[in-house]
């Protein structure tokens, strides 16, 4: 009878699921299982990314908002894609020798964009926006400490980071809208206000360029010049007379730089235009 009891107890619902959780113990799909828990104490460790990461990541996100900000504001006003033909219509002309010049395409209308439809104060407001922009890009630029530390930090890069695109193409935006403003009949009210901030303008950023001691800086710098240089070109003699003496001092001290060869023969049209202008020389 003990025997039969004991057969009984052993059968029993309770005791037949003790068994069955004992032999499910062993398992690896169990939760209770040894297996299972030591692959939950082994995980495979996800990337983490640091604050300094974070930071930068952020950086550069404002970066390229800034740049796209830029090239929108010149979208807007001259229309997509005139800015650029015409910086490779001054490029063109600046590598043809001068006994066989360049002819320029004008077909491309100036006005395309939403310029004309802009009061002249709307246009102001945008070119001093876009001095702040480059002004901001110019001063990290010029701290070469600070950027050092970011290298040496981690932010991503060959180089030491920098803004050479923001500093160059905020202020090539600002030169066009000034210049157009300053052809614009419509605007003949503000001229004296538009040259007198040419001017300043122009003198500011040559005086900072001559202070770059960087190569790769100054080459960044190409195709602002050349389109510095050619709104001069294209101006009465009259006007090439006001802006001509003010750059003058400057213009003569970037003979000093080894420049490629098409700034080196936008500048000798420069000095050439110069000479019987000013009737240094017979035209």
């Amino acid at each position: 009878m003990e025997s039969m009891e004991e057969l009984n107890d052993s059968l029993s619902p309770d005791h037949t699921h003790e068994n069955r959780s004992l032999k499910r113990a062993d398992s690896n799909h169990s939760v209770y299982s040894t297996v299972s828990q030591e692959s939950r104490e082994h995980k495979i460790p996800r990337s983490k990314v640091s604050p300094d990461q974070k930071l930068f990541q952020g950086l550069l996100i404002k970066c390229v908002v800034q740049l796209e900000l830029i090239q929108t504001i010149d979208d807007i006003v001259f229309f997509p894609t005139t800015s650029k033909k015409e910086d490779a219509e001054y490029l063109a002309a600046a590598q043809h020798s001068l006994d066989a010049p360049y002819e320029m395409d004008t077909s491309q209308q100036e006005d395309q964009g939403m310029y004309q439809f802009l009061s002249s104060q709307q246009l102001l407001m945008l070119a001093d926006c876009l001095l702040e922009s480059h002004k901001f890009a110019k001063d990290f630029n010029s701290n070469h400490e600070q950027r050092n530390v970011l290298w040496k930090a981690g932010f991503r890069g060959k180089a030491k980071p920098n803004l050479l695109k923001q500093e160059t193409q905020s202020l090539a935006c600002v030169f066009r809208i000034l210049f157009r403003m300053y052809n614009d009949d419509a605007r003949r009210g503000e001229w004296s206000q538009i040259e007198n901030k040419i001017i300043s303008v122009c003198k500011e950023s040559l005086e900072y360029f001559l202070s770059l001691e960087s190569d790769s800086h100054r080459d960044a710098w190409n195709s602002l010049l050349l389109l510095l240089l050619n709104r001069l070109l294209k101006m009465s003699d009259d006007r090439f007379r006001i802006h001509g003496s003010a750059y003058f001092p400057f213009m003569c001290e970037t003979l000093m730089f080894d420049f490629k060869l098409e700034m080196k023969t936008t500048l000798k049209k420069f000095f050439l235009r110069y000479g019987p202008t000013f009737s240094i020389v017979s035209s």
